[in-house]
């Protein structure tokens, strides 16, 4: 487990760096959050999740849907492409589930990917490279401003 100023972040995961989404393969699906640093970066108030329903394609690092957290309002990316098999009802009914539980009840959807292998390569994974992303990025957000 990757831990720096209070975010935990689960090693056995990928994380796609910049969204700050995580993908956890489960056999022929991949399930997708925000990942903790992002629920962090956003306020840790979620209040609003959109999503494409089942059945929607989705391309790599193309919008699936869309959070409103406090202020903020932003895209919700896709760290692999392919096509939406089931989205959380949970986390539509009940935003905050993001903030509370963004490893476990609050993920967003698995997606069937189309190139899964290929696109692995370009997310982060392993405890050494999480730990290392994790205390940049930090300070990068850090730097402006966005953590105290």
């Amino acid at each position: 487990m990757a831990e720096f100023k209070g975010i935990s972040l689960p090693d056995d995961l990928y994380y796609e760096p910049k969204e700050h989404m995580w993908a956890k393969v489960e056999g022929n699906r991949v399930q997708v959050g925000l990942d903790a640093f992002g629920v962090q970066a956003t306020g840790g108030n979620t209040q609003y999740v959109k999503m494409k329903p089942a059945g929607s394609k989705v391309k790599k690092l193309k919008p699936f849907g869309s959070i409103e957290a406090g202020k903020y309002i932003g895209p919700l990316r896709a760290p692999v492409g392919g096509d939406i098999v089931e989205i959380n009802q949970k986390v539509i009914d009940n935003p905050t589930l993001v903030n509370t539980d963004p490893f476990g009840e609050g993920f967003f959807l698995f997606i069937e990917p189309s190139n899964l292998e290929e696109e692995l390569k370009d997310l982060l994974s392993g405890a050494d490279t999480i730990q290392k992303w994790l205390e940049e990025e930090y300070a990068a957000y850090a730097a402006k401003g966005v953590f105290e």
